[in-house]
């Protein structure tokens, strides 16, 4: 496939599992790709579009994607001045994981050395972005978001502008894991408890969580909760109380106990419900859990 000049020239640093990924795409979709990455033997097979240094990979005019491991490995590469020069007047796109907080420095910093930056974060696996079906959310200004687009979307069509303003895809991302490993934890203590009790997990799985989702009531009460937490209105249409919540989490511990379970994600949940309830929160239903999240006044 030859490249398509109308989409921007693409240099990759890092080539991990992801920046491969990235870059791999990319080439297959007929991009202009250069890479780079901070050990040579992953930048072999990439023959003459690898390149030894940052500053030959970035000639002018292109778009910078940084999939380095992390924000670390990231301000280790690019934030020193022979970088930065190579980097004037081009746009910076990290998608590697950080911190809300780190992406804006990394925003303030990229525009005090005349760099457009954008903060692009891929919500799945590699395998997900070789395939073009990755999610990938994006923070930064609308025109450097639109100067990126023709990139990003050679390497998926799931492309989201969340933010015009640098972290707010890292605080979606962090939102969505925290979300995440808190159900995948359950459902994980749920089919150890079942193993123990002599019961088929898989039976657990299918009755008690994939008919949830696809049937039960889970998203409903999920966007209810959400409202009411961010309304802070905790009192109407209350399906169980914290006071409830907090006995049955009691007695969730006990058997998880009882079957040599480690119950300590079940205890950190009973803490909060307990500190909520002890806030004044006992008659109101879960989502006044939000408060006892809140940092102290």
């Amino acid at each position: 496939m030859t490249s398509d000049s109308s989409v921007p020239a693409v240099a990759v640093l890092g080539l991990g599992k992801m920046g491969s990924a990235v870059a791999d795409r990319l080439i297959m979709k007929g991009l202009d790709v250069t890479v780079w990455n901070r050990g040579s033997n992953r930048a072999r097979s990439y023959g003459d579009r690898a390149k030894p240094t940052i500053a030959e990979a970035v000639p002018r005019g292109k778009v910078v994607l940084s999939c380095l491991r992390d924000h670390a490995a990231t301000a280790a590469s690019v934030k020193n001045a022979a970088v930065a020069e190579a980097l004037r007047g081009n746009t910076l796109v990290v998608l590697s994981s950080m911190t809300a907080s780190e992406s804006r420095d990394l925003g303030a910093w990229a525009e005090q050395h005349d760099i457009d930056y954008l903060e692009a974060q891929i919500q799945d696996y590699p395998s997900a972005v070789r395939t073009g079906n990755a999610t990938i959310l994006c923070s930064g200004s609308t025109p450097v978001f639109e100067t990126v687009r023709p990139v990003l979307r050679a390497a998926t069509a799931r492309l989201l502008h969340v933010s015009e303003a640098p972290g707010g895809a890292a605080t979606l991302v962090a939102g969505q894991l925290a979300f995440a490993v808190h159900a995948y934890v359950g459902v994980l203590h749920g089919a150890a408890m079942c193993r123990a009790a002599d019961m088929d997990p898989t039976v657990f799985v299918r009755l008690m969580v994939s008919d949830y989702m696809r049937e039960g009531p889970l998203s409903a009460d999920l966007e209810k909760m959400v409202a009411s937490a961010i309304a802070r209105n905790y009192g109407e249409e209350v399906g169980a109380t914290l006071d409830v919540w907090r006995l049955s989490l009691e007695q969730i511990i006990a058997e998880s106990r009882k079957a040599g379970l480690v119950a300590d994600p079940l205890e950190s949940i009973h803490d909060l419900v307990t500190r909520a309830i002890a806030d004044g929160h006992g008659e109101h239903d879960f989502e006044a859990v939000t408060e006892a999240l809140a940092p102290a006044p």
